[in-house]
């Protein structure tokens, strides 16, 4: 079941929605990460023509993966929302006569008579969430040889002191202009 709002129901002063966002609707989030918990989800929903402006916050927990040893990491992501919901219809029309304007990256498509929220959802928390998590801030990573975590001890392979013979001309540049 998708959480969806009838077009006819908003009023023209705008619908004030407070609920909570089953995750199992939310899901696939994508490779490494899941949502935890029901996402608190604040919106106003005010119509403009046929169009309608959504504004708000999304706040979940996800877990997430580390972007250098792959350890689990639960972060909290909190969302702001300001969206413009515009029909399918002037999409079309869009793909038409050109690219996207610069006030088209905040824009979701709707058709029919209801607005799909779930789809709406996902997308901020997903924009939302940090470009490479960390377990803590100072993790090891895993180690590029045999592939063990270095934040649970040494992993006995020899220290990389071998470089790239394709780097050496950089090297030598780098050399001369310490000189």
């Amino acid at each position: 079941m998708t959480m969806a709002v009838r077009l006819s129901d908003i009023p023209a002063e705008g619908l004030v929605l407070d609920y909570r966002h089953d995750p199992g609707r939310l899901e696939p989030m994508g490779e490494g990460v899941h949502v935890l918990e029901p996402v608190d989800v604040h919106l106003t929903i005010t119509p403009e023509g046929d169009r309608y402006l959504i504004q708000g916050e999304v706040r979940g927990l996800l877990q997430l993966e580390c972007g250098r040893c792959l350890a689990s990491v639960i972060s909290a992501v909190i969302a702001p929302c300001a969206v413009d919901a515009v029909p399918l219809s002037e999409h079309a029309s869009a793909d038409e006569h050109g690219s996207l304007g610069r006030g088209d990256l905040d824009v979701t498509f709707y058709s029919g008579p209801v607005l799909n929220l779930d789809d709406l959802v996902r997308e901020q928390l997903l924009l939302n969430v940090p470009m490479r998590p960390l377990c803590r801030e100072g993790c090891l990573g895993l180690c590029p040889s045999c592939g063990k975590n270095r934040n649970e001890g040494p992993c006995g392979c020899h220290d990389l002191t071998e470089t790239d013979p394709r780097l050496d001309a950089l090297r030598r540049l780098r050399g001369r202009s310490n000189a």
